[in-house]
């Protein structure tokens, strides 16, 4: 009995020793715990100050682009602001790394790209790069939080202006963002697993015979012994907490597991979004997007009627940020209110205008073909240095059909309108299927019954299409379209842009110019007729210019026949597939339409 007594309580010593221990290590780990978390606090506010370092240098590098600069400095409106850095390839390294993007100038934002909620949470960093040419912070937009970037833009340096850049700010460490509170990130070292069956054994020994006859207690557990206090094990998955992701069949939440691992947060990559179903807009459904512009979306719509009816057309909606500006909201008005009022077989329709929402859309037909832009990218993805004559030639005999309409239209009262459309581009040109010519987008016309003016020495339009005059912010008539679509004509036949430049800047500049000796060198080297046509088109006088649509017209008319079908069969060369593949869907996707400014 002694032997076994002192057996029992050298047990029961050594469980309390090593207690004693468990509890030591135990302190000392809550302590490297809380190390822990300060040292992760310290890392997280090194990585957000090297963040805002690198979109402060991204930033100053943008402010320095110099076709941004030149673009700003020609007082080209915020439309066109947004379209250039939409589509210019120079603005490619920021586009989709910075959704936000403000311009500022003085006291007020000439133009926004991205959200508009947040107006204003940019004014102290804007002030601080007013002081130091470049600063960044952080700031919160809504419920997210945006690093932005500020530096002072060196071609409107005497008008204190600012570009401001903003990107989501990356998630924080899920350790960071939970936040928990400081615990062991190790397996404790006092479970009842490890000390229990030691004391169990000691207390066994301890007690008497009819002690020891006693059942037995449970694996784990020793209820029914008055001197031992059950530790029940705590669940390591608090709620709110991450879960580990492991092989083994997961607990339900709450209820304890023998040997739970600790808690280890991870930071999960978001799922692809599941593809959007059609959205109802009024009366249409929006089935696909097709573009984006300065000012607006377009898309695929569908309209249903009765007996099962439907009808695709492309629909066109202001972006809802520009729903409360009073001068895009009159220019989209204009556009749909202009361009609906001009019914011709070479013009692109718009049949219907509203407000869904406090959304403002309009409508147009639906064309199953591509733009003169693509066309040539896809005639020049074969080796094929421009069109063939006959189809150059009548691709701009029916883009001026469609010009000579519009510049003769007249009001109630007979008064000349004077439409002036000035954006004749390769973009603004569609040919179908059929091998219809059709020109689109007049978003930026000008006309005498316009709600909407356009401000003296703005400049709007494409530079590689664009007449000296207006390149100048000069007055505009009719002229200069004809002047455009020479333009429009050489690029056809050449299969090149006639204004060199690496960027918009020196197009511009070279569009103010016109024609240069190199220019004219280049157009006389086509074959005739093209040399004697284009410089007649393209002179830098208006007066020596061909002086009507219908006039231009009837000059290349004799040089197109047999154009029509010949553009038919080329339609069907290049786009065979891509067609095919369009008319065999509910409605296609991408017909060759632009968003316009």
């Amino acid at each position: 009995m002694r032997v076994r007594r002192l057996v029992g309580a050298t047990l029961i010593a050594a469980a309390v020793a090593i207690s004693l221990v468990a509890l030591g290590s135990l302190a000392g780990g809550q302590a490297q715990a809380e190390a822990m978390v300060r040292d992760e606090a310290a890392r997280e506010g090194a990585r957000q100050r090297v963040e805002l370092r690198a979109v402060e240098g991204k930033t100053q590098a943008a402010a320095e682009l110099r076709a941004l600069n030149a673009a700003l400095a020609a007082h080209v409106d915020s439309a066109t602001i947004i379209d250039l850095l939409d589509s210019e390839e120079w603005w490619r390294p920021y586009r989709d790394e910075f959704p936000l993007v403000r311009v500022i100038v003085g006291h007020r934002v000439v133009a926004t790209r991205g959200t508009t909620s947040g107006a204003g949470v940019e004014a102290d960093v804007v002030k601080a790069a007013r002081g130091q040419l470049v600063a960044s912070g952080q700031v919160t937009i809504g419920v997210e939080a945006y690093l932005l970037g500020a530096a002072r833009l060196p071609g409107l340096s005497d008008e204190d202006a600012i570009l401001v850049l903003g990107r989501p700010a990356p998630p924080l460490p899920a350790a960071t963002a939970a936040a928990p509170a400081p615990r062991d990130e190790r397996p404790p070292l006092l479970p009842w697993t490890a000390v229990g069956p030691l004391a169990l054994v000691g207390v066994g020994l301890l007690v008497s015979d009819r002690r020891r006859a006693a059942a037995a207690p449970a694996a784990g557990g020793v209820a029914d012994d008055p001197m031992v206090i059950p530790i029940l094990p705590e669940s390591t998955l608090k709620f709110g907490e991450p879960r580990e992701p492991h092989n083994e069949t997961e607990t339900p939440l709450g209820v304890a597991a023998p040997s739970a691992p600790p808690p280890t947060y991870v930071i999960v990559a978001p799922t692809a979004p599941t593809p959007a179903a059609p959205t109802v807009f009024g009366r249409y459904r929006l089935v696909e997007r097709l573009n984006e512009g300065g000012m607006s979306e377009l898309f695929i719509a569908k309209a249903a009627g009765i007996e099962g009816f439907t009808r695709s057309f492309v629909l066109k909606r202001l972006r809802p940020e520009l729903a409360r500006d009073k001068d895009a909201v009159a220019q989209f008005i204009d556009e749909a209110r202009l361009q609906a009022g001009l019914v011709h077989s070479n013009i692109v329709p718009v049949f219907d205008f509203g407000i869904v929402g406090g959304e403002y859309f309009m409508t147009q037909e639906y064309i199953l073909g591509r733009d003169l832009g693509r066309l040539m990218e896809r005639l020049a993805t074969r080796g094929q240095a421009g069109l063939p004559s006959p189809v150059a030639h009548y691709v701009a005999h029916e883009t001026l059909q469609a010009l000579a309409y519009a510049h003769t239209r007249v009001d109630a009262e007979g008064a000349p309108l004077g439409i002036v459309h000035r954006d004749v581009a390769a973009g603004n040109v569609i040919v179908s299927l059929a091998g219809e010519v059709k020109l689109s987008d007049f978003g930026i016309v000008k006309s005498n019954d316009r709600v909407s003016r356009t401000q003296a020495g703005m400049v709007k339009g494409n530079a590689n299409f664009m007449s000296p005059e207006q390149a100048r912010g000069q007055t505009v008539d009719a002229r200069s379209d004809l002047f455009s679509l020479g333009l429009v004509l050489y690029y056809c036949l050449a299969g090149e842009l006639l204004y060199p430049g690496n960027n918009d800047l020196e197009v511009l500049h070279h569009a103010a110019a016109g024609l240069l000796r190199d220019d004219l060198a280049r157009i006389r080297r086509l074959p005739d007729p093209a040399p004697q046509i284009l410089e007649r088109a393209l002179a830098l006088d208006p007066n020596h210019r061909f002086q009507s649509a219908t006039e231009f017209a009837d000059e290349i008319a004799i040089h197109m026949g047999g154009g029509r079908g010949s553009a038919v069969q080329l339609m069907r060369d290049l786009f065979a597939k891509d067609l095919s593949h369009e008319t065999a869907l509910p409605t296609a996707p991408a017909v060759g339409y632009t968003a316009g400014p």
